[in-house]
């Protein structure tokens, strides 16, 4: 009997898009870049590019789209790891990354519509560039993450868990440092972090985890 052989050419695409995305970036923004480049080890970045940050610049976005497009990358990673014969096929790839792409843009402006209710819009703005760009460094992250597990691990499931847990790792160190940079905002208005911590950050995970457990990935 003749084995099923699925394609990898939609995750070699998706790979030299989001490359090529990044050489833009590096074009357009190089020192910015480079500064972003060491966003998790210290807070440079953060305090040189808040002050002249706008909702979504030119920078942002590129790197939004290649967050976007390496995260739908993984995520059918996740699926070729649990089902062997799942294919990219683009028009799935083009509806994961809109859906993917709305929910944050709504969450964001859900942030920023909290913010503006009770008199915090400044601190929301702080709030959300910080968690940008976590995303995005991530998503920079995710690029030779997936070219290993395809090409190197061939969708060894247990290396596919172990990159999503790093990643979440990634995630809430991010969200450690925007705590520590406004912990004094935070401890004042401890209640309301405490609900947006469970209603906007942990609310999706959940959310996302029962998914898995849907499809009994885990």
């Amino acid at each position: 009997m003749l084995r099923e052989v699925t394609s990898n050419d939609g995750f070699i695409l998706c790979a030299l898009t989001s490359l090529t995305l990044l050489l833009i970036v590096k074009l357009m923004h190089s020192r910015r870049l480079i500064d972003f480049l060491g966003f998790l080890g210290n807070s440079n970045y953060l305090r040189i590019y808040l002050k002249d940050h706008s909702f979504f610049d030119r920078f942002d976005v590129f790197l939004f789209i290649n967050f976007c497009l390496n995260s739908v990358a993984f995520g059918f990673i996740v699926q070729r790891a649990q089902t062997r014969n799942i294919e990219m096929s683009s028009t799935a790839v083009f509806i994961c990354i809109g859906l993917l792409a709305l929910a944050i843009c709504l969450k964001i402006g859900f942030k920023l519509l909290i913010g503006y209710a009770f008199d915090l819009y400044k601190e929301m703005n702080i709030l959300t560039f910080q968690q940008i760009s976590s995303l995005n460094f991530i998503g920079i992250l995710l690029l030779p993450i997936n070219l290993i597990l395809v090409f190197q691990f061939n969708f060894e499931k247990s290396a596919v868990i172990l990159c999503a847990i790093s990643m979440l790792v990634v995630l809430g160190f991010g969200m450690a440092k925007t705590v520590q940079s406004n912990l004094g905002l935070v401890l004042s208005n401890f209640l309301y972090f405490i609900l947006y911590i469970c209603t906007l950050e942990i609310g999706p995970l959940v959310v996302l985890y029962d998914l898995i457990n849907v499809f009994n990935y885990l």
